[in-house]
């Protein structure tokens, strides 16, 4: 026969056991993208972050590769000051990744209801100077992405992670095509 007392041992235990037999926390490392460095005529590269995470609803610190950790990581693979003189300069003028909570059913019917709880939407828009005064040349573009995603409204803590790790790497996807057009297109006396 179970006893109370025989139950309320057993039933813990089982559930620790269950814990335990889960395995690691997934791992989300830095991604890169591109196939290799652009080759600039510029002696230096220099980033200036003049993005906002100031407001409601911001939530990059969420992120295990946020959009600027993202962006970061794309201006170290695909930029390569490879000149004697001249600067490249990229301003991040929005890194941001901002949380919308969604109006959900409530009551007995919305608990058995799969339907998104917030939507979460990231940009980046990034200007490009190059200026090498010693051959008298200036060029200028700006490149700007935005995506997003919905999270159910009853998503585990691994499952968000990694919704918002593929929302940003989607995102530096997306940058990536966007700039490797508009920086050939405009910075030909750069590019060597």
């Amino acid at each position: 026969m179970f006893t109370r007392r025989a139950f309320l041992v057993a039933v813990p235990a089982s559930g620790l056991a269950a814990c335990a037999a889960k395995g690691p926390a997934p791992s989300f490392p830095p991604f890169h993208v591109g196939d290799g460095p652009l080759r600039l005529n510029v002696a230096r590269i220099a980033v200036e972050d003049r993005s906002s995470l100031l407001g409601a609803g911001h939530i990059e610190g969420e992120f295990d590769v946020s959009p600027l950790t993202a962006l970061n990581n794309w201006i170290g693979d695909r930029l390569d000051a490879a000149g004697s003189s001249g600067i490249l300069t990229v301003t991040v003028r929005d890194a941001s990744a901002i949380e919308e909570r969604l109006e959900t059913t409530g009551g007995v019917s919305g608990l058995f209801k799969d339907e998104p709880g917030a939507k979460v939407t990231a940009r980046l828009r990034v200007d490009f100077t190059a200026d090498d005064p010693d051959r008298l040349v200036t060029a200028r573009s700006s490149v700007a992405v935005e995506r997003f995603t919905t999270v159910p409204k009853d998503v585990d803590f691994t499952e968000r992670r990694q919704l918002l790790y593929s929302l940003s790497k989607g995102l530096i996807e997306d940058f990536d095509r966007k700039a490797m057009v508009s920086i050939p297109q405009y910075f030909g006396a750069f590019l060597g």
